[in-house]
């Protein structure tokens, strides 16, 4: 497909009737707009002539009734129009598609309108027409919008709705449900043929039994696809309430932080609460021994004058029991220790050692002495521990003081809100956190009900393969049929797998050899595809890379766009809005010299800010920058689409 001309009524910024008429040429096209002037707009505009859609942030659909150019001061919603104009396979289309045409009825209603090569295409046809051109599914790989991003982010978290779907997207453009919809279409012909067996089999008294076997089995199995069919379809209509609901809150993003932060804040200043209560009743729980504390120099120092005293009374009392031996032995004669006789020249040498103090009023002394200290060691306190315990307490305090103060900021700013807001707000968040709980339980049950379903129906082959090999003439004709099926079934899947990871080793290797041209990093070597057509950057030692850059998401998602326009049988122009707002100047570059090899149709809507016109005119040589257009302001209401690049 190849874009000729886009005509616009009163669409968005675009007042009355305007054109822009695509280049012939094959290259790069700049459309140059400043932030508001209707870059998106017109995005939006080659989208509506298409599918009769209008996108905003985070892909959610505009109302129609909005989109229309206004006059001053009008409410009412207003009519509008485009025609796109685009050839494919030597034929040429318009298809227009208009709304706010009246419905006789006081309402408004949209007209649709398809001409091929001069011949008007009925509803039906033209319908068949565009979903073989140009699929909704598959527009994202050639509407490139850079602020969704993160869609393609999901591609490296398998089972995640948007993943699925991106992947689902990827696998039509590469024709992949041909060969899904050809497998599927011999699995119910083998259910059916199955279902004959069966019933062929149940006329022999030979066979009955596993005939009638086989025919619960297959019900069962029946019982278990619908099973797995009706969780698919809660999963399904659970993710888009999930959708919905986020995207209705897409516009309350500051209250939901402020709400989230205050939940945070307050179980923050329960926990401290917590924390403040438990160190006060710690500290008043020995509130009896902050005396002891505080007596404690006092009681330290009287106790290392007892330990002086005590260690002279019992100097004095040994020295005073010495003499009062050796005295004894002077005047018995005998030592009182060993029984000996103690000589004339021994006792000489004991009389100067006469005792002086009396070791009975001594020892009194040291016990009265040794009382004193231990009661003045049960006096005694820990210090340290009450220091510390105060310390604490005190920094509890202080914390609670500082959350207590950060929780009432967050009470002021939800304070202004409009009144009803925040209950509003609450609501839908509630709302939410019950359909993401749903959905994730649905989803469990959908895992196990498809385990459920491949053991029934393992059960029904295993016993159609028993059928068969019993042989009997009544079931011949059946169990050729089952058996020819089963084969071609078998074939078809594996011919799927096949398919498949060829495709995948095909965007692989494209988008490698992209993004090696993309790239400004050295050090990442290639890219690495998943089951999902994620991708991952690799190191030279094949190694991925962790965590990677919003930059480089940026190239990644161009890289796998370039590689399915590469390897899809489908071809089309590459338009994309915001191409460069997560880029360095010099991937900026990269991109430019790169572009003209994903399409032969290439479109970026930009801003001077964005990208600079000299350096894409000496990157965009020898012919590939084919026009340029810019949207010059004519009033907040009124942008001009004017040819040429701005003055």
């Amino acid at each position: 497909m190849r874009l000729l001309r886009l005509e616009v009524d009163d669409f968005g910024p675009y007042r009355g009737t305007q054109r822009y008429d695509f280049a012939s040429a094959p290259g790069v096209e700049l459309l140059w707009g400043e932030n508001g002037r209707g870059k998106t707009s017109l995005l939006n505009a080659i989208r509506y002539a298409l599918f009769g859609v209008v996108l905003g942030r985070a892909s959610a659909q505009i109302d129609l009734t909005t989109v229309g150019n206004r006059d001053q001061g009008s409410s009412e919603p207003s009519p509008f129009k485009t025609t796109l104009t685009f050839e494919h396979g030597g034929q040429t289309f318009k298809l227009t598609r208009a709304y706010g045409v009246s419905d006789g009825a006081g309402g408004v209603r949209e007209r649709v309108s398809m001409v091929r090569d001069g011949d008007v295409l009925g509803p039906e046809e033209r319908d068949q027409q565009m979903a073989r051109l140009l699929p909704e599914q598959i527009a994202r790989f050639f509407l490139f919008d850079a602020e969704l991003l993160q869609e393609y982010e999901q591609l490296l978290n398998p089972g995640s709705d948007a993943g699925d779907k991106l992947k689902a997207a990827i696998e039509r453009i590469l024709g992949v449900p041909v060969l899904t919809q050809a497998r599927d279409d011999v699995a119910a012909a083998l259910k059916r043929a199955r279902t004959l067996q069966a019933k062929a089999a149940q006329k022999d008294k030979a066979t009955r039994d596993l005939g009638n076997n086989l025919q619960i089995a297959q019900d069962y199995a029946d019982q278990a696809r619908v099973n797995v069919e009706a969780l698919t379809e809660q999963v399904e209509a659970l993710q888009t309430d999930v959708n919905d609901v986020e995207k209705s809150l897409a516009g309350s993003a500051r209250y939901q932080k402020l709400l989230a932060t205050r939940n945070e804040r307050r179980l923050e200043v329960q926990r401290l609460q917590q924390r403040s209560t438990e160190r006060n009743d710690e500290l008043a729980a020995r509130a009896s021994e902050i005396w002891r504390a505080v007596a404690s120099p006092l009681v330290t120092q009287r106790l290392a004058e007892l330990e002086r005293l005590d260690d002279d009374l019992s100097e004095r009392y040994r020295r005073a029991i010495e003499a009062q031996q050796g005295a004894l032995a002077v005047s018995t004669g005998q030592c009182p220790t060993c029984k000996q006789e103690v000589s004339t020249a021994a006792a000489a040498l004991l009389h100067p050692h006469a005792p002086t103090d009396d070791p009975a009023a001594l020892q009194a002394e040291m016990v009265a002495l040794r009382s004193r200290r231990a009661a003045l060691r049960a006096v005694g306190g820990d210090p340290a521990l009450i220091a510390r315990l105060e310390r604490e307490a005190d920094q509890a305090r202080v914390d609670l003081s500082d959350a207590q103060g950060q929780l009432d900021e967050v009470e002021a700013d939800l304070a202004d809100a409009p009144p009803g807001t925040l209950e509003a707000v609450s609501t839908v968040i509630e709302q939410l956190a019950g359909y993401k709980a749903s959905l994730t339980n649905t989803r469990s049950r959908l895992a196990e009900a498809r385990t459920d379903a491949v053991a029934k129906d393992n059960a029904v082959t295993a016993l159609s393969d028993r059928l068969h090999r019993a042989g009997a003439g009544s079931t011949g004709v059946e169990d050729r049929r089952v058996a020819l099926l089963s084969q071609l079934l078998a074939l078809l899947t594996a011919a799927v797998t096949d398919f498949r990871d060829r495709l995948r080793e095909s965007v692989e290797d494209e988008a490698t050899k992209i993004f090696r041209l993309l790239s400004a990093e050295p050090d990442y070597d290639r890219l690495r595809i998943n089951d999902s057509y994620g991708l991952s950057i690799l190191f030279a030692d094949g190694s991925p890379v962790i965590n990677r850059s919003s930059g480089y998401e940026h190239v990644v998602a161009l890289s796998l766009t370039a590689a399915l326009q590469r390897c899809s049988p489908m071809s089309g122009p590459f338009i994309t809005d915001s191409p460069f707002g997560r880029l360095d100047g010099r991937h900026k570059r990269h991109v430019l010299a790169t572009l003209p090899q994903i399409s032969d149709q290439v479109m970026l809507l930009v801003h001077d800010e964005e990208l600079d016109r000299q350096m894409a005119l000496g990157l965009l040589g020898d012919g590939q920058l084919v026009a340029e257009h810019h949207l010059r302001r004519v009033s907040g209401r009124h942008t001009q689409i004017e040819r040429g690049a701005p003055a």
